[in-house]
């Protein structure tokens, strides 16, 4: 008992490096996503694709696998180290971009992009376990929140220095260039982070660690949780948006206004990257503030800062120059990922400890294929569609849907507030079937 409370201890006292080494591993993640946005107008003019074989290349490609491959790896780090399953998928996510930037075509870009993805399934469930695992409810969300800041500072590193490079160098070098962080940092994460027991921040009084669940019962938990399902609505509609517009803005910005690479890389990259942290830790604190004194709050915020959406990409879509166009990015910029870490941390709060990694493996990959797997796609078929009708125009139509979809997920965070704190007490209290059997 005594070396159980003294391990707790160290891994509580650590809790804040291992925040930052996780947000360290989040940043890489999402710079190896977005990478291929700042880039796109280039892979088009070389290999003369359609806007829907770029969002096949943007959205499905990387979505296939990260999406599906999340839940089974979740599955081996409920039971195994999460450490180590973070740590080897950041080497594989790492190599995996390095290699697009060896592609010559098509099929061979497509399938690198696929392996980015697998790599990058590993990383998101068992990072949200961790933390889930290290910080109490009142804190989690902005625990959650810092993660997600590191994916603004892996956008901000992506634009600025992918724009440059492939403005300078070529797209390929920008691929090579942003696969050699993650080669540094997965002996840091095996070397330095430590695990924390399972349901430590919660301080239960039975052993999630002795607990397991299969994941048909986790799956029927989870998705009878109605909550857990607006949350999973609403989260799947902002992806669509985020991942459409960050995967299309530069072209739209490119094509209508004649913008340069570097030059929508620098400003997209500063926007993004210095105004999304400041809307993401606002929205956390008063997430974790009003959830101190109702629980449904933590929820509502997030449809609140939502409905900002509407106004501020409109304003990006109507601006008659590229500059005011980049001015008024500001505003989604600033809230564009302000879900993030408030509705991880009321996802993992619907779920009992023991099955927090499979959960969120769960909420990423159906999230992530609406998100992932069919934001950029969508507004790349869209803009064919309507490429006969308005011509070179047609990209500002087509996101034109990205407002319509913020109003329809602010809905679902209204409607997942209303039953959030029966969920959470559901969860507390949820032993699982096994160990309801056998005492």
């Amino acid at each position: 008992m005594n070396k159980l409370s003294a391990f707790d201890d160290k891994a509580l006292a650590y809790r804040y490096w291992a925040l930052a080494l996780l947000t360290a591993v989040y940043a890489l993640n999402v710079l190896d996503r977005y990478l291929l946005g700042i880039v796109l107008p280039q892979i088009k003019a070389e290999m003369a694709l359609s806007d829907t074989s770029l969002g096949l290349l943007s959205g499905t490609a990387f979505a296939i696998f990260y999406a599906t491959l999340g839940l089974p790896i979740a599955r081996l780090a409920d039971r195994f180290s999460r450490k180590k399953i973070i740590a080897y998928s950041v080497l594989t996510f790492s190599v995996m971009t390095a290699l697009c930037g060896t592609t010559k075509n098509f099929f061979t870009l497509f399938i690198a992009r696929m392996g980015v993805g697998v790599g990058e399934a590993g990383t998101s469930p068992s990072s949200y376990s961790v933390i889930s695992d290290l910080f109490e409810k009142d804190q989690r969300s902005t625990a959650m929140t810092i993660l997600f800041i590191g994916g603004n500072m892996g956008i901000l590193a992506g634009f600025i220095a992918g724009g440059y490079v492939a403005a300078h160098y070529g797209w390929r070098e920008a691929f090579l260039v942003a696969g050699v962080p993650g080669l540094i940092l997965t002996p840091l994460l095996l070397m330095t982070l430590r695990e924390p027991r399972r349901g430590l921040a919660d301080k239960l009084t039975h052993s999630s660690e002795a607990t397991r669940s299969s994941l048909t019962e986790t799956i029927r938990f989870v998705l009878s949780q109605a909550s857990y399902r607006h949350l999973i609505m609403g989260q799947g509609l902002l992806l669509v948006v985020m991942n459409g517009v960050v995967g299309w803005l530069p072209s739209f910005l490119e094509r209508t206004h004649g913008m340069a690479a570097d030059s929508v890389g620098l400003q997209m990259g500063l926007a993004m990257g210095l105004a999304g942290p400041i809307g993401m830790l606002v929205v956390a604190r008063l997430a974790d503030r009003y959830t101190r004194r109702d629980l449904r709050w933590g929820s509502w915020v997030v449809a609140i800062a939502a409905l900002v959406l509407f106004p501020g990409y409109i304003l990006v879509l109507v601006a008659p120059t590229g500059s005011l166009a980049i001015a008024a990015f500001f505003i989604p910029a600033l809230m564009g990922g302000f879900f993030a870490g408030p509705t991880a941390a009321l996802s993992q709060g619907l779920t009992p400890p023991h099955m927090r990694t499979t959960s969120g493996a769960i909420f990423l990959m159906i999230t992530n294929l609406i998100g992932l797997g069919l934001g950029p796609l969508a507004f790349g078929f869209l803009s064919d569609a309507l490429f006969e009708a308005f011509g070179s125009e047609s990209l500002r139509y087509a996101l034109g849907l990205a407002p319509l979809l913020a109003l329809w997920a602010a809905y679902h965070y209204f409607c997942g507030g209303r039953t959030l704190e029966s969920g959470v007490q559901r969860a507390e209290g949820y032993l699982g079937n096994e160990s309801q059997q056998n005492s």
